[in-house]
């Protein structure tokens, strides 16, 4: 009986020992001919920790490589180049296996909450956080409530057009006002337009967390940098993590990056959250507040990258190649991502 009981708990509550999955990761880019001007070339590198074990790191490529190190939050990258430039398409393949465990709480070596503090670029903090965070009653004894705050405000969604997939059903609504600003998802068309005719990022996808509470319509990154502006305000530690969501057949292409975040307790470790996956699934919303499955690769923790060589500025995000032809940001590459599992 006391067995039959204890198998139920596990059930319903998780178990101690995590889920654990095994996996290649393959990261391609093909580079465009620079016809001998300079070419820069700037990918994310994988690093193990306690919750992902990264080996048989290779990268094959004519370009010259070196490993470096990401001061500010601990990462490493590869800068790729070629000082004399190419008159032929270059190919980069970085292949590694991972082992990727579901967790929950875990307190990590040499990592300082306090450096997970303050604002970014797009995550800014206080002032309009303060007031939703006062007027909605949001405290930092109560994380649950910041989680499902953004939860409920926020609605996935990435339309470009009237005939873009996220603007009809399930994803947004004819008639229905989003976000603090009450727009229509015609109104969100129009401002990812205007953004891309004018450059700007006052859009979905760039983790803008202003953009996330006046619209409310966006993707993983939109949602994680809304919670971050608002538990960073509440002085709480967050970090902001992106990788890639694995699917769950045996191989295949990945379509693109997927990111989260985790907060700091005292004593108790950074507690992992998904909020964009539990707005997909609200079944899962419990799951997702305090556990991340397996299913997944970590590549970079942080934001506002400072990578050396880069001449643009810092990088709000960094997941996908970056690229500089005589030292201005090329977009002359295709990326692939892929996988194989390992068992």
């Amino acid at each position: 009986m006391k067995k039959i009981l204890f198998f139920i708990l596990v059930m319903i509550f998780g178990c101690s020992s995590s889920n654990q999955r095994s996996f290649k990761f393959i990261y391609k880019v093909d580079v465009n001919p620079s016809n001998g001007k300079k070419i820069e070339l700037w990918l994310p590198f994988p690093q193990s920790n306690k919750v992902q074990h990264i080996s048989n790191i290779k990268i094959d490529s004519n370009l010259k490589y070196e490993i470096k190190n990401e001061a500010k939050h601990g990462n490493k990258y590869v800068y790729l180049y070629a000082n004399e430039g190419t008159y032929k398409p270059t190919s980069v393949i970085m292949t590694f296996d991972v082992k990727r465990d579901e967790h929950q709480n875990e307190l990590y070596e040499h990592m300082n909450p306090q450096n997970y503090l303050g604002a970014y670029s797009r995550v800014p903090t206080g002032e309009v956080f303060q007031k939703i965070i006062d007027e909605n009653k949001l405290s930092k004894d109560n994380i649950r409530g910041v989680y499902d705050f953004v939860l409920s405000g926020m609605h996935y969604g990435k339309p470009k057009s009237i005939d873009n997939k996220y603007y009809k059903d399930p994803w947004l609504r004819e008639g229905e006002k989003y976000g603090m600003k009450g727009v229509t998802r015609d109104q969100v068309v129009e401002i990812y337009q205007k953004a891309q005719n004018e450059n700007n990022d006052y859009t979905f996808g760039n983790g803008n967390s202003i953009y996330a509470c006046d619209i409310g319509v966006g993707n993983c990154t939109d949602y994680h940098s809304y919670f971050m502006s608002l538990i960073r305000t509440l002085e709480v530690p967050a970090r902001f993590h992106m990788g890639f969501s694995i699917p769950q057949d045996t191989d295949g292409a990945i379509g693109g990056y997927h990111c989260w975040a985790d907060y700091f307790i005292d004593e108790k470790g950074w507690f992992p959250v998904d909020i964009s996956e539990a707005d997909k699934n609200l079944g899962a919303k419990d799951y997702f507040f305090g556990t991340v499955n397996e299913h997944r690769l970590d590549m970079m923790v942080g934001r506002d990258f400072i990578l050396d060589g880069y001449d643009n500025g810092i990088l709000n995000l960094f997941i996908y190649p970056t690229l500089e032809v005589d030292d201005k940001i090329s977009s002359g590459f295709t990326k692939e991502f892929s996988y194989q599992n390992l068992e």
